[in-house]
Protein backbone atom coordinates (compact mmCIF):
# COMPACT_ATOMS: atom_id res chain seq x y z
CA UNK A 1 0.00 0.00 0.00
CA UNK A 2 2.85 2.25 0.47
CA UNK A 3 4.28 1.82 -2.20
CA UNK A 4 1.42 2.25 -4.44
CA UNK A 5 0.97 5.23 -2.72
CA UNK A 6 4.74 6.61 -3.34
CA UNK A 7 3.99 5.55 -6.67
CA UNK A 8 0.64 7.47 -7.15
CA UNK A 9 2.18 10.74 -5.17
CA UNK A 10 5.21 10.28 -8.17
CA UNK A 11 2.29 10.40 -10.85
CA UNK A 12 0.88 13.37 -9.65
CA UNK A 13 4.26 15.54 -8.65
CA UNK A 14 5.59 15.42 -12.68
CA UNK A 15 4.13 18.58 -13.45
CA UNK A 16 2.75 21.60 -12.72
CA UNK A 17 -1.00 20.43 -14.24
CA UNK A 18 -1.60 17.11 -12.38
CA UNK A 19 -5.14 16.88 -14.25
CA UNK A 20 -3.61 15.98 -17.49
CA UNK A 21 -4.52 12.47 -19.10
CA UNK A 22 -3.26 10.87 -21.64
CA UNK A 23 -4.33 7.02 -23.24
CA UNK A 24 -3.52 4.09 -21.15
CA UNK A 25 -2.28 1.21 -22.66
CA UNK A 26 -5.20 -1.39 -20.98
CA UNK A 27 -2.64 -4.22 -21.88
CA UNK A 28 0.02 -3.32 -19.12
CA UNK A 29 0.02 -5.26 -16.40
CA UNK A 30 0.64 -2.37 -14.04
CA UNK A 31 -2.81 -0.44 -14.82
CA UNK A 32 -4.88 -0.11 -12.12
CA UNK A 33 -6.45 2.78 -9.52
CA UNK A 34 -3.86 4.97 -7.90
CA UNK A 35 -4.89 6.71 -4.62
CA UNK A 36 -2.87 9.73 -3.47
CA UNK A 37 -3.86 11.87 -0.26
CA UNK A 38 -2.27 15.16 0.88
CA UNK A 39 -3.82 16.28 3.28
CA UNK A 40 -7.61 18.03 2.40
CA UNK A 41 -6.85 17.15 -1.11
CA UNK A 42 -7.40 13.37 -2.24
CA UNK A 43 -6.81 12.45 -6.02
CA UNK A 44 -7.70 9.07 -7.96
CA UNK A 45 -6.13 7.99 -11.08
CA UNK A 46 -6.53 5.02 -13.35
CA UNK A 47 -3.31 4.74 -15.18
CA UNK A 48 0.74 2.85 -15.52
CA UNK A 49 2.01 3.35 -11.75
CA UNK A 50 5.54 5.14 -11.79
CA UNK A 51 4.22 7.29 -15.35
CA UNK A 52 2.65 9.80 -16.14
CA UNK A 53 0.20 8.05 -18.48
CA UNK A 54 -3.51 8.31 -16.97
CA UNK A 55 -6.52 7.34 -18.40
CA UNK A 56 -8.71 9.03 -16.07
CA UNK A 57 -8.38 10.76 -12.89
CA UNK A 58 -11.50 12.04 -9.93
CA UNK A 59 -9.87 14.62 -7.39
CA UNK A 60 -12.13 16.06 -4.58
CA UNK A 61 -10.92 18.09 -1.44
CA UNK A 62 -12.16 16.97 2.05
CA UNK A 63 -16.43 16.97 2.40
CA UNK A 64 -17.26 18.26 -1.10
CA UNK A 65 -19.32 15.49 -1.89
CA UNK A 66 -18.11 15.96 -5.39
CA UNK A 67 -15.13 15.15 -7.93
CA UNK A 68 -13.87 16.52 -10.94
CA UNK A 69 -13.23 14.12 -13.52
CA UNK A 70 -10.61 14.76 -15.85
CA UNK A 71 -9.50 12.32 -19.49
CA UNK A 72 -8.62 12.60 -22.67
CA UNK A 73 -11.64 13.28 -24.88
CA UNK A 74 -12.60 13.32 -28.57
CA UNK A 75 -11.81 16.68 -30.27
CA UNK A 76 -15.09 16.33 -32.26
CA UNK A 77 -17.01 15.90 -29.34
CA UNK A 78 -15.14 17.04 -25.69
CA UNK A 79 -17.10 15.30 -23.22
CA UNK A 80 -17.36 12.04 -21.61
CA UNK A 81 -19.54 9.44 -20.53
CA UNK A 82 -19.14 7.66 -16.98
CA UNK A 83 -20.81 4.15 -16.53
CA UNK A 84 -20.99 1.85 -13.98
CA UNK A 85 -23.27 -1.26 -14.36
CA UNK A 86 -26.65 0.25 -15.95
CA UNK A 87 -25.84 3.82 -14.28
CA UNK A 88 -24.66 6.52 -16.29
CA UNK A 89 -23.38 10.11 -16.05
CA UNK A 90 -22.67 11.85 -18.83
CA UNK A 91 -19.99 15.00 -18.32
CA UNK A 92 -19.24 17.66 -20.23
CA UNK A 93 -17.26 20.88 -19.91
CA UNK A 94 -14.63 23.37 -21.02
CA UNK A 95 -11.51 21.03 -23.34
CA UNK A 96 -8.44 22.01 -23.35
CA UNK A 97 -5.04 21.28 -25.44
CA UNK A 98 -2.77 18.51 -23.46
CA UNK A 99 -0.07 20.27 -22.13
CA UNK A 100 2.02 17.18 -22.86
CA UNK A 101 0.73 17.68 -26.70
CA UNK A 102 -1.01 14.56 -27.22
CA UNK A 103 -4.82 16.37 -27.90
CA UNK A 104 -7.56 17.09 -25.73
CA UNK A 105 -8.46 16.93 -22.22
CA UNK A 106 -11.38 18.08 -20.23
CA UNK A 107 -12.78 18.35 -16.59
CA UNK A 108 -16.16 18.69 -15.07
CA UNK A 109 -17.42 17.94 -11.67
CA UNK A 110 -19.82 15.56 -10.55
CA UNK A 111 -21.71 14.76 -7.29
CA UNK A 112 -20.55 11.75 -4.95
CA UNK A 113 -24.50 11.07 -5.06
CA UNK A 114 -24.76 10.62 -8.59
CA UNK A 115 -25.99 7.41 -9.38
CA UNK A 116 -23.27 6.33 -11.58
CA UNK A 117 -20.55 7.69 -9.39
CA UNK A 118 -22.35 6.69 -6.65
CA UNK A 119 -22.20 2.56 -7.88
CA UNK A 120 -18.52 2.95 -9.20
CA UNK A 121 -17.42 3.52 -5.19
CA UNK A 122 -19.29 0.89 -3.85
CA UNK A 123 -18.39 -1.74 -7.01
CA UNK A 124 -15.15 -0.22 -7.94
CA UNK A 125 -17.11 -1.00 -11.56
CA UNK A 126 -16.48 1.88 -13.92
CA UNK A 127 -16.11 2.14 -17.72
CA UNK A 128 -15.88 5.30 -19.82
CA UNK A 129 -16.70 6.21 -23.57
CA UNK A 130 -15.04 9.04 -25.24
CA UNK A 131 -16.63 9.70 -28.53
CA UNK A 132 -16.19 6.18 -30.31
CA UNK A 133 -13.95 4.69 -27.48
CA UNK A 134 -15.23 2.64 -24.14
CA UNK A 135 -12.90 1.77 -22.29
CA UNK A 136 -13.31 -0.84 -18.75
CA UNK A 137 -11.32 0.07 -16.09
CA UNK A 138 -11.05 -2.74 -13.72
CA UNK A 139 -10.20 -2.46 -10.07
CA UNK A 140 -8.36 -5.10 -8.51
CA UNK A 141 -9.47 -6.01 -4.66
CA UNK A 142 -6.68 -3.70 -2.85
CA UNK A 143 -7.77 -1.20 -5.57
CA UNK A 144 -11.81 -1.42 -4.66
CA UNK A 145 -10.72 -0.81 -1.21
CA UNK A 146 -8.42 2.58 -2.18
CA UNK A 147 -11.45 3.81 -3.96
CA UNK A 148 -13.84 3.32 -0.95
CA UNK A 149 -10.90 4.97 0.87
CA UNK A 150 -11.65 8.09 -1.77
CA UNK A 151 -15.29 8.47 -1.71
CA UNK A 152 -15.09 8.64 1.81
CA UNK A 153 -12.37 10.91 2.20
CA UNK A 154 -14.79 13.43 -0.84
CA UNK A 155 -17.88 12.69 1.31
CA UNK A 156 -16.37 13.23 4.87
Amino acid sequence: MRTMIAIAAGIFCLGSVAAVAHTVDQSAPAVTWNLYVNGDEAKLAYGQPDSDLVGVMMSCNRGDGAVTVSGDVDPAKPQMTLASGEKQIQLSGPASTDPMGEGLYMEARASTHDAAIARFARTGDLSIRTGATMTEMRASAQARGDIRRFFAHCEA
